[in-house]
């Protein structure tokens, strides 16, 4: 990959091939703009880099997470009663609120966790959300919850991609972590327990596992997984190596 001061449309190309990242694919990406250095053409060239990459039968999203109201680190219930679908910004990266802010962007219905998609099945992806059916987590039950696009990122095996940043802000882990609560607590009432676990530490589980391909470009350093396999060795590994977890009861974010 380019190691120049620029990095320029078909440095992205590169990496995302080097990825494995076909036409037809879905792919999520955390981001980093600045892990970059300078990117010709800014967030909008790694935008068009993906949306080329995957071609016009793939679909590309991006967290548009709201963990803050008014600049300020908020409660689920403060998120909620702010959350407006349209202007709600999206504070997990500046590549994320070009992103969402598109036109063609199709966001989904969620006052925390919601994602935003550009492709073919846009639509599909993300509209979900707002009605998904019960999986607890401290974001509420449809967080992550059946039917929501983390359901949907896991029927399409997405590539799961941590651009220029490290797992610890790999949030499909908490979609791990709502499918334990959900076998853990099948049958029971509250109170519920939250399996809380080291993010990085698990990252270094699955690279050591052969399940994460790695490529730099430029200085920034791009990690990727298939979700399907990696989900299904994080949940092996919560249960068989419990002494990584911590568990605590299960509440609404800020309560």
């Amino acid at each position: 990959m380019a190691n120049r001061n620029s990095i320029h449309k078909e440095d992205l190309l590169q990496g995302f091939a080097a990825l494995g990242l076909r036409k037809g694919d879905a792919l999520l990406f955390h981001s980093s703009l600045k892990s970059f250095g300078f990117v010709e053409g800014g967030a909008d060239t790694v935008i068009d880099g993906a949306i080329d990459s995957v071609g016009e039968s793939g679909t590309v999203v991006v967290p548009a997470f709201v963990q803050k109201v008014n600049g300020e680190s908020a409660t689920y219930r403060t998120r909620l009663e702010a959350w407006n679908i349209h202007s709600s910004p999206s504070d997990v990266g500046y590549i994320t609120e070009v992103f969402r802010q598109r036109p063609e962007a199709v966001r989904s219905d969620h006052c925390c966790d919601s994602l935003a998609a550009i492709g073919a099945d846009a639509e599909a992806a993300m509209g979900g959300h707002r009605h998904a059916g019960p999986r607890y987590s401290p974001w509420d039950e449809k967080a992550f919850g059946h039917g929501s696009p983390w359901d949907w990122l896991v029927e399409r095996n997405a590539l799961y991609l941590l651009m220029g940043v490290g797992f610890n802000v790999c949030s499909i882990f908490h979609y791990n972590q709502a499918l334990w609560v959900e076998r853990n607590h099948a049958n029971t009432s509250n109170p519920r327990m939250w399996p809380g676990f080291n993010f990085s530490v698990m990252g270094e589980r699955v690279k050591s596992a052969g399940l994460v391909s790695q490529v730099c470009v430029g200085p920034s350093v791009w990690q990727a997984f298939r979700v399907v396999r990696t989900l299904e060795h994080v949940s092996r590994v919560l249960n068989d190596e419990p002494s990584l977890i911590t568990l605590s009861p299960l509440k609404l974010y800020g309560e």
